[in-house]
This record gives C-alpha cells, sequence and structure tokens, in this order.
C-alpha cells in the first residue's frame, strides 16, 4: 500500500503534465464552404486566445492580433477535423474540432512573445514554492525537498523565491485548482506558483539486498517529490514531473532527509530548465569582460558560445583590456553568468549584473 500510494501519484502527475495543447469546437460562417472553414480556424484560435491573454492586452493589441495573429491562424492549429457542414440562405456554416497548439515553445506562443502580446520573460519572477511532505512512518518538520527546489532556483539567479510555509495550507497541493493557484499566487504576490507533495519510505537496512544479507548499520531511504508549476499571468499550468531519491544514513529520519533532498535537487532543476526555456524568444545580453589579457577574454567568448540557450556571441567591441559582447540568450544573466563559470576554466568574477547587462572580471 506504500509504494502504491506513491505510484498513484506518479501516474497523477503524468496525466496532469499531458494535457497542454487545447482542444476547441467552435462553427465559422462564410460565403463558401472554404471561407466558413477559415472562420472556423481563426475562431479557434481566438478561443484559446481569450485564456492566455487578459481581456485588457486583447483590446490594446487588437490591431496587431487581427493583422499577425488570426490571418495566421491555420498555422497554430496543429490538427482538425470538420464535425458539420451546411448551408442556410445562402451562407454556410462549418463546425469543427480543432487542436490549438499552447505550449510554452509552440509557434503560437512564440509569435504572442515577439510582438509583445505575452510578455513574460521570466528574467526574474517572483517564484512561491509548496511542497509539503510525508515519511510514510512519522511526520517529518521543515521540508527538504522543497528546500531543494528552493536552492536549485536560488542558484541559477532566481533570487525573488520564497518558501510558503504556513501561509497555505492544502492537505494535498497537486490537487489545487487553477482558481485555487491564482488565489494563492495574489496573496503571496508572486508570478509563479510551485506546488506539489513529497514522500519518503524507509526501505530497512541498506547492505540488507547484498549477498548473505549483512548488516551495515546504515538505513536506507526512497523518496519522490511530485511537483506542478503554474503561469499565474497566463493561468497554464506549464509544467508537471516527478522525481526519485535515495539516502543513507545510520539514522532513518536523515536517511529520508537526504532521499527527499536529492529528488528536491532533480525537481528545482526540471523546473530551473522550463523557466528559462518558457515564452523566451532569444534576449540580448550585453557580457562585459575586463581585466586580462584577450587570449583569455578570448577563452571566456568561447565558453559563452559552449553554454546552451546561446544563439550566438558576437564581439562589439575591444579597447583597453575590455570586451563587450553581445549574446543572444534565452535566459537570465545570472543564469549565464552560472553557466559560464561551468563551462570555463579562467578565475571569473561577478563585477555587476543587471537586467539585460552582465560584467565580469577575468583574473
Amino acid at each position: 500500500m506504500k509504494r502504491l500510494a506513491i505510484l498513484i501519484f506518479a501516474v497523477l502527475i503524468v496525466f496532469t503534465g499531458s494535457a497542454l495543447a487545447k482542444n476547441v469546437t467552435v462553427t465559422g460562417s462564410g460565403v463558401t464552404p472554404a471561407d466558413a472553414e477559415n472562420d472556423a480556424l481563426r475562431l479557434a484560435v481566438e478561443n484559446t486566445l481569450g485564456v492566455l491573454v487578459d481581456s485588457n492586452t486583447l483590446v490594446e493589441k487588437n490591431v496587431v492580433i487581427q493583422d499577425q495573429i488570426y490571418t495566421q491562424s491555420r498555422g497554430f492549429v496543429t490538427d482538425y477535423k470538420v464535425i458539420e457542414k451546411k448551408q442556410s440562405n445562402g451562407v454556410w456554416s462549418v463546425t469543427i474540432s480543432a487542436v490549438v497548439d499552447d505550449q510554452p515553445n509552440s509557434k503560437l506562443m512564440s509569435e504572442l512573445t515577439r510582438l509583445g502580446i505575452i510578455n513574460l520573460q521570466l528574467r526574474n519572477p517572483k517564484i512561491a514554492v509548496y511542497v509539503p511532505e510525508t515519511h510514510i512512518q512519522y511526520r517529518i518538520p521543515d521540508p527538504a525537498g522543497e528546500t531543494a527546489i528552493v536552492k536549485a532556483l536560488i542558484d541559477a539567479g532566481f533570487s525573488q523565491v520564497t518558501e510558503v510555509g504556513t501561509r497555505l495550507n492544502f492537505q494535498y497541493p497537486l490537487r489545487m485548482t487553477a482558481a485555487d493557484m491564482t488565489q494563492a499566487a495574489q496573496m503571496l504576490g508572486v508570478d509563479i506558483m510551485i506546488v506539489g507533495e513529497a514522500f519518503s519510505e524507509g526501505l530497512g537496512d541498506a547492505a540488507q539486498w547484498l549477498p548473505g544479507r549483512q548488516r551495515s548499520n546504515m538505513q536506507s531511504c526512497r523518496a519522490r517529490v511530485e511537483a506542478k508549476m503554474f503561469i499565474v499571468k497566463t493561468g497554464q499550468i506549464i509544467a508537471a514531473d516527478g522525481k526519485y531519491g535515495s539516502g543513507m544514513d545510520n539514522s532513518e529520519a536523515i536517511a529520508s532527509k537526504k532521499a527527499l533532498a536529492a529528488a528536491g535537487k532533480e525537481m528545482g532543476e526540471y523546473f530551473v530548465q522550463q523557466i528559462t526555456g518558457m515564452y523566451t524568444s532569444q534576449q540580448n545580453i550585453e557580457v562585459v569582460v575586463y581585466g586580462a589579457a584577450f587570449q583569455k577574454i578570448n577563452q571566456v567568448q568561447i565558453a559563452i558560445g559552449n553554454v546552451r540557450g546561446v544563439k550566438s556571441c558576437n564581439l562589439s567591441s575591444y579597447e583597453g583590456g575590455r570586451a563587450v559582447f553581445t549574446v543572444s540568450y534565452s535566459g537570465s544573466p545570472q543564469t549565464l553568468f552560472n553557466e559560464i563559470q561551468r563551462a570555463s576554466d579562467e578565475d571569473l568574477i561577478l563585477q555587476s549584473i543587471a537586467y539585460n547587462t552582465l560584467t565580469i572580471k577575468v583574473r
């Protein structure tokens, strides 16, 4: 039964994460069947935008949406089928069931971002993390999995991350609806909600599975962290997953903490990838590198080019040991610096950081 509970939550989270594309049924009209079908496709995209974009933006950007989005509706519909086609009083009506791809990296989302209709570059969003946890045999205070998620986000450069603590009181956070999470996000003043649940289970002596059934006096534990990420502005759950972790210690309580922390770390890294990748067309970041010979600066440029998410890195200017690079990158400046450090053997010091400017000293 203990393992069954974890398995059920694994199935639930997979189901939750699968329904990202939007399926709509709409009826279009026109002078010809083709006109009516095109009108239905437009209505399908319009229906989707009504969920993704707030009403004020729809009004403000109406001309752009009409010219740049609705005229290309067929390109944003990944699949559709005609349910009914009929003519009445010289006007054709066509009813279709359409799938509009509204996933973060879809063509529709990319176009909405490019046009400034959805402006969620998420360079440094306010993020709340709420992942209470339970050991199968007893209650665990101070969630280790949640703390590991928070640490992973902070390490990636997201500085506005908060643990919810006792400010929310949901027995089963994974069952929170979009309305629940919107209300919670407004109360906490955040842009992103990460909610989930975590479990750990003692497996007994760590050496019991070895030949001869030896004893090591070290307790082993297995844990799983389930979580989903909710974007407040669009009302979408755009990411969901579950991660496992293991831990050993002579205390089962500490072993469970280690297992939960390991699973939480993987979950945090997963969400970092989702946040830095979603809704992002490439952004230009100015990277200033100074204080060393050009050979070392050149090594930094090579390291920048090896960072995942960097599309291009061009030298804009160089004078007196100071180089300026224009870097096309999808993440935040802090994340870029962290990744440059990993990719470079040079001794790098972060001098300053701004929304789109990163200054690095090379020793």
